[in-house]
């Protein structure tokens, strides 16, 4: 058995075409892998997403709930004893932490109901004064009137 020095073994000469031969295998796998992506990026089928539209405009919110009949049935005005019969709770948006502002749905004079916020008009000479989760408080003439929203199903 002959033993080389190891200078021998890693001439220039014979490292030459196994660089060359371990370049071509490089590119080869390279080669191969960007064909199976542009492959599979055109067979697969595209998912669709479609873009969240979301209203801003309060009034048409309001309207879109309201036909949803989330707070129930929209039925004849209910007669509160302290409330006026031309005014009608349809639901509540109570505010969750201090400072938020809560909304309300009400109806007046046979309208469709409207969002009103809190402080806001809701007929002339009556304002939504407080928003509370069953019920809402008007100011009219001076005076506190209370709406109690009817529980689900009843007038």
């Amino acid at each position: 058995m002959t033993v080389r020095p190891l200078s021998a073994v890693l001439s220039s000469a014979s490292l030459f075409p196994w660089l060359g031969r371990l370049a071509a295998l490089g590119m080869l796998a390279l080669l191969a892998w960007m064909g199976a992506s542009i492959f599979w990026s055109l067979s697969a089928p595209q998912t669709i997403r479609p873009t969240p539209q979301i209203e801003t405009d309060p009034q048409l919110s309001a309207q879109s709930i309201s036909a949803r009949h989330l707070f129930g049935a929209s039925l004849a005005p209910a007669a509160v004893a302290s409330a006026p019969v031309d005014i009608r709770l349809s639901g509540v948006v109570a505010a969750q932490r201090q400072g938020e502002r809560a909304y309300a749905l009400l109806a007046s004079e046979g309208k469709p109901p409207q969002l009103v916020r809190e402080g806001e008009e809701v007929s002339p000479g009556v304002i939504l004064q407080r928003v509370l989760p069953r019920q809402v408080e008007l100011l009219r003439g001076g005076r506190t009137q209370i709406l109690i929203l009817p529980e689900h199903g009843k007038p």
